[in-house]
């Protein structure tokens, strides 16, 4: 019996179910729309300040949420660890079932808009405390001031060039090190990033739609999602496989890179 890879079983169920007219209606959803992720399992996490939501079937259907607490920032590592951080700061390893406070160490705020870990370095963490800007630990606990370029960022995503990305209210801001930052004029309006932990490729939601870049946000694809984007992830197991939230709630899937969407 061949494996089931990518979206997982629960996937493929739906998928076997809508060939007998017998898949669960596809849900709308609400709430604060602040994080969103795929997991290697391919279960997908959706984080709002009501908790985290779970779905196990490519996005279709979602658990209630779980009251783990504002999850305004949700980011993964290799090993499949979760983090969840606003006014609180929580680890899962059993994707998003569970979860563990890990304390905010000498963090100067709780206030954390944005939350990333580095592909390449699972034990090097960056947090964005608003107002504050980037920070950086490699034990959870100790943590350095990198930055304030990024104090009014809401989202903050890490890729292995090494590259950091924040987004704020004027924009797109790349860094190689949280230290230094510079401004892509030319990038989309957004307001949701996700990149992939192994090419690189960085992926924007915005309300003019969803977009990619392979050059550090330097130059953009469209993606033609079809209406306006609130979040998007991509699987760091198959960088074609891709989630958007569009602005009505509605919840889209790719798996050929955002050329076509479900």
């Amino acid at each position: 019996m061949r494996r089931m890879v990518g979206w997982g079983v629960g996937a493929a169920l739906v998928l076997a179910l809508v060939g007998c007219g017998r898949a669960p209606k596809a849900q709308t959803l609400s709430g604060d729309f602040h994080a969103l992720q795929v997991l290697g399992s391919g279960t997908i996490l959706y984080g709002e300040h009501a908790g985290v939501r779970r779905s196990v079937d490519g996005g279709r259907t979602w658990a209630a949420p779980d009251g783990a607490g504002d999850a305004m920032a949700l980011t993964r590592t290799r090993d499949g660890t979760v983090l969840a951080g606003h006014e609180v700061l929580k680890v899962s390893r059993d994707d998003g079932r569970t979860w563990t406070d890990l304390g905010f160490g000498n963090l100067p705020g709780r206030d954390l808009h944005g939350f990333a870990v580095d592909p390449g370095r699972p034990e090097v963490w960056y947090a964005n405390v608003m107002g504050r800007g980037v920070f950086r630990t490699a034990d959870g606990q100790d943590w350095t001031h990198l930055s304030d370029a990024t104090a009014g960022a809401s989202v903050l995503a890490a890729g292995p060039q090494p590259a950091l990305y924040a987004l704020d209210a004027q924009g797109l801001l790349v860094s190689p090190d949280g230290v230094t930052w510079t401004r892509r004029p030319d990038a989309p309006r957004g307001v949701h990033l996700d990149v992939h932990p192994d090419s690189g490729v960085l992926f924007l939601a915005g309300p003019d739609g969803a977009f990619r870049s392979t050059n550090q946000g330097r130059t953009w694809t469209s993606l033609a999602l079809p209406e306006g984007a609130r979040l998007i992830a991509v699987s760091p197991q198959n960088g074609d496989q891709l989630i958007a939230v569009g602005l009505s709630g509605a919840v889209y899937r790719s798996a050929n890179g955002g050329g076509r969407w479900q």
